[in-house]
């Protein structure tokens, strides 16, 4: 089984890396990390790993897990379950937090889009 974790550089973004690390351990699961870039016009997208993605594979090497770092550039959910898609991805591991009101009226939070889009589980980390 492949897993996906959905990384940002935020805290819980931290924990759900966490998570991913301890799954693909026990499981012994190829880890896909991917940080995703949203469109920014007149941009020259690089698909090097950017800063989100080195610091996670830092850190998951201290946990003694390899990943395969996966870039990616767009809406954030449509990338994250595009890249599952493509890395035949058992598990969606991705990070929340609890969105504002308005967020929730305007459906703006990720990991409930990742959750709706998916075609695999998705695990979401408090």
């Amino acid at each position: 089984m492949n897993i996906l974790l959905a990384y940002n550089g935020t805290d819980v973004a931290d924990r759900a890396l966490e998570r991913a690390a301890q799954l693909a351990r026990l499981y012994e699961a190829k880890l896909v990390v991917t940080s995703v870039t949203p469109v920014v016009v007149g941009d020259v997208p690089t698909m090097e790993p950017g800063p989100e993605l080195r610091h996670a594979d830092e850190r998951l090497r201290e946990l003694g897990v390899e990943a395969e770092l996966v870039e990616a550039i767009g809406d954030i959910a449509s990338a994250v379950v595009e890249v599952a898609d493509t890395r035949d991805v058992g598990l969606i591991v991705i990070g929340t937090r609890e969105p504002s009101q308005v967020e929730r009226m305007l459906g703006h939070s990720v990991s409930e889009q990742v959750q709706r889009m998916a075609r695999c589980d998705v695990l979401i980390v408090h």
